[in-house]
């Protein structure tokens, strides 16, 4: 490892960059909040799409997030906007990917880059038969990326929310738990987060709607978050939530919906970006694992969170997610039954 040498007042200007997705935004934030600490001084820029700047933007370590335009992937666009970066006299590469090694080629400041172990993952996926160790968390990888300046970050990550969308997420809850509770359900609401950007990550719909039918028999308001394509994919799911007036979906900005995961007080999800937006608002979750895996180093952090991965031979299957089971039966979601979620929320409640 060879050390960076590290300025005389320390650093000023420091970038880090990373673009997406939603959770590995969330889990950067540890790395952030350690350079924050060691160069209190430093105006600390964050590049990421725009899509995802919502979680960032309140967050007092970061003086300001370079929100990179949806459209903006032609070389020429990458190019323009690197010049953006001259002035940083550190830069944290937690990506790793064609488009920030195009941001950041020829750079004068020092330059840390994470180590992506794509070939790790792939080994689990490809060759598990050659016993590969479990990879390290994430949020340790992406720590290894400050070590050669000698900064540690410790901690889990901690999403923080604009004041306002706080007070809207508070209201939204009570209007919702107040309505025909009483005793200690009144003042409890679940989240459900059905959505994942890949099929093979999503538990079926008719268990959604199964774990649903329970949790409001027990008397539990719910909260459905979701984009709004994912909530027209579950046409079912959608017509109990609108029948329930202890029941409300929302398609709210991604910082509406921290605040609202910080109100609720567990989560069930996939593995996903609110997976890990919901540990970071300090929620326990309950999270189901299909073509994936916590080996691939992806758990979700935090106390009291509980993981459903049967563990099949074939599974992981995918570093991301996929389409369609390769083997065509999807056990690895379809063995996960409504019951056995309902009695892991039932236990993590207050």
């Amino acid at each position: 490892m060879k050390k960076v040498a590290v300025p005389d007042g320390g650093f000023q200007e420091i970038a880090v960059l990373r673009l997406s997705s939603l959770g590995d935004v969330v889990l950067t934030l540890p790395v952030v909040h350690a350079l924050a600490r060691a160069y209190p001084a430093a105006r600390l820029h964050y590049w990421v799409k725009e899509e995802y700047a919502g979680v960032l933007r309140a967050d007092p370590a970061i003086a300001h997030v370079r929100a990179l335009e949806r459209d903006a992937s032609r070389l020429e666009d990458l190019v323009s906007m690197s010049a953006e970066l001259e002035d940083c006299d550190l830069i944290v590469d937690l990506h790793a990917s064609a488009r920030t090694r195009v941001l950041t080629f020829r750079q004068r400041a020092p330059l840390l880059r994470v180590r992506n172990r794509r070939l790790e993952r792939e080994r689990w996926v490809r060759a598990r038969w050659t016993g590969p160790r479990p990879l390290p968390h994430v949020t340790q990888r992406y720590a290894e990326a400050l070590a050669p300046i000698g900064v540690v970050p410790e901690g889990l990550p901690h999403v923080s929310v604009p004041a306002a969308a706080d007070d809207w997420a508070a209201r939204a809850i009570t209007d919702l738990v107040s309505v025909g509770a009483s005793g200690a359900s009144a003042f409890k609401a679940i989240a459900l987060c059905p959505g994942a950007r890949h099929a093979t990550k999503r538990w079926p719909e008719e268990r959604w709607c199964a774990l649903d039918e329970r949790l409001a028999g027990a008397g539990l308001a719910r909260i459905v978050l979701s984009t709004p394509g994912e909530q027209r994919s579950f046409p079912a799911l959608c017509a109990r939530i609108a029948a329930d007036p202890r029941a409300r979906w929302f398609t709210e900005p991604l910082e509406r919906v921290a605040a609202l995961l910080g109100r609720a007080v567990v989560a069930v999800t996939h593995d996903s970006g609110l997976m890990h937006l919901a540990s970071a608002r300090g929620t326990r979750v309950v999270a189901l694992f299909g073509s994936t895996s916590p080996v691939l180093g992806f758990a979700p952090l935090g106390e009291g969170n509980a993981v459903l991965c049967r563990n099949l031979p074939c599974q992981p299957c995918t570093v991301h997610g996929r389409e369609r089971c390769p083997k065509g039966h999807f056990r690895c979601m379809t063995s996960i039954e409504a019951d056995e979620v309902f009695d892991l929320v039932r236990d993590r409640l207050p």
